[in-house]
């Protein structure tokens, strides 16, 4: 997709008339945007990580295999002095060259359930993971939500300017004709273009605004900065049917913040286990297998046997560390307390998210219905005022008012559409979910 709008941006430059930007919805801007946002792709990275996490906990359930060689070389060759026979002979018992070869295994069977704990550990460490992409996630599409509104919303303004700056024209020309027949004085043609000029810089300004809003949506998305982005206009009103009530429920069951937090105080459990494993005696197997000689084949030395295997049954415990091993558990629950107490800090803080934006939505959507008829009644007003200085039963003064009341009342009501649209953006993201226009869940 990224090489396709690539070869666009090329043949744009080379064709600017016959070539034009593939145009784009929401649904394609958001697949883009969730395909190719690095710390999407760095949470992906951290998934697979902590999938490798858990296959390493496992491994510690099994059987260890090693093998070792080495090398001594003595003084002298050992030998036993046999005092009470004659001559107190000195036997020899070895060579002076020794050359050992083992391979052996070792089985934990008891850690004081450390090693499930550390198990449990590595597989919250993926449910954590998962969840630090979904969060991402979310992230993301409010932004590509908020910054394609934003796109829509400066292509309004720029359509608003565009209208002011025909209709200033349009009433320059009937000012030049009334001044030309000596009907109005200079300053009322002036006061028209200086009205004209103002509202040519206001449109320079709104184009230079969509550029801008473009380039943060090709940056969002991940294309060029200056790729000729278009995109679909969905900037309208459609209501919403959402309790507050149930959104705040939803809220506090959907987060993936506050999954988050819950996976970690499991964690923290787990941690406890193994710190409490200390008080428990550790019991291993171990099997070893020994070929021994006095030359690198090991094939024996002429005075022991060549070769032997022991198994063995190993328990450990260290039974006083000076309250190491308490004091360590202790820890652990007081930062696990800690982290009840932060979670329960961010349910606070999401609900008034949520009861927030859930206001915004409620204060545009007010807005709305304001603003359309605010824009109907200045369009009227406009024409009425345009249509009585050209009878002249009014001033130059009134019509340029006339303009300025209609450009507001238009730039009010797109304005009203993006915080509605935008809000619901922004709510979405609040619960951790997105809602259809019956107020349910997706």
């Amino acid at each position: 997709m990224i090489k396709k709008f690539m070869i666009t941006l090329v043949l744009g430059v080379l064709f600017p008339i016959l070539v034009h930007a593939e145009m784009l919805d929401l649904k394609t801007s958001l697949d883009m945007a969730l395909k190719n946002n690095l710390l999407i792709q760095e949470k992906l990275a951290q998934i697979k990580a902590a999938k490798e996490g858990v296959k390493v906990a496992r491994s510690e359930f099994l059987p260890k295999l090693e093998t070792g060689y080495s090398y001594t070389r003595l003084k002298e060759s050992p030998y036993a002095i046999f005092r009470e026979m004659p001559g107190k002979p000195h036997i020899i018992m070895g060579p002076e060259n020794n050359y050992t070869w083992d391979i052996q295994f070792s089985q934990p069977i008891f850690t004081g359930f450390y090693l499930s704990s550390q198990y449990k550990l590595s597989k919250l460490g993926v449910d954590i993971a998962h969840l630090e992409r979904i969060e991402a996630e979310q992230e993301v599409i409010k932004q590509v939500k908020v910054a394609y509104f934003q796109v829509l919303l400066a292509g309004k303004y720029k359509e608003v300017a565009e209208i002011a700056v025909k209709n200033l024209e349009a009433h320059l020309k009937d000012a030049q004709a009334l001044y030309d027949t000596g009907i109005i004085p200079m300053n009322d043609l002036l006061k028209s273009k200086v009205a004209l000029a103002n509202a040519k810089q206001d449109l320079v300004r709104a184009k230079n605004n969509l550029q801008t809003a473009i380039s943060n949506f090709n940056i969002i998305l991940r294309l060029d900065v200056n790729h000729p982005t278009r995109i679909k206009d969905i900037l309208n009103y459609q209501p919403l049917k959402l309790n507050l009530n149930y959104a705040l429920k939803i809220a506090i069951k959907e987060r993936p913040e506050l999954k988050q937090i819950a996976k970690q105080l499991e964690q923290m459990e787990a941690q406890v286990k193994m710190a409490k494993s200390q008080y428990y005696p550790q019991l291993a197997m171990v099997g070893k297998y020994e070929r021994i000689g006095n030359h690198p084949n090991v094939d024996g030395n002429g005075y022991q046997n060549p070769d032997q295997f022991y198994l063995t049954l190993q328990a450990k415990w260290t039974f006083f560390e000076w309250g190491k091993t308490k004091a360590q558990v202790k820890k652990l629950r007081w930062q696990k307390d800690a982290l009840e107490k932060t979670l329960n800090r961010i349910k606070d803080q999401v609900r008034l998210q949520v009861k927030t934006a859930y206001l915004n939505l409620k204060e545009a959507e007010k807005n709305i219905e304001t603003a359309r008829i605010s824009v109907r009644q200045a369009k009227e007003n406009y024409r009425i005022t345009d249509l009585q200085y050209k009878n002249q039963v009014t001033t130059s003064t009134e019509v340029l008012d006339a303009q300025t009341l209609l450009t507001q009342a238009q730039n009010n009501y797109y304005g009203a559409l993006y915080r509605y649209n935008t809000a619901i953006a922004e709510l979405e993201r609040a619960i951790g979910k997105a809602v259809n226009v019956q107020g349910e869940t997706l």
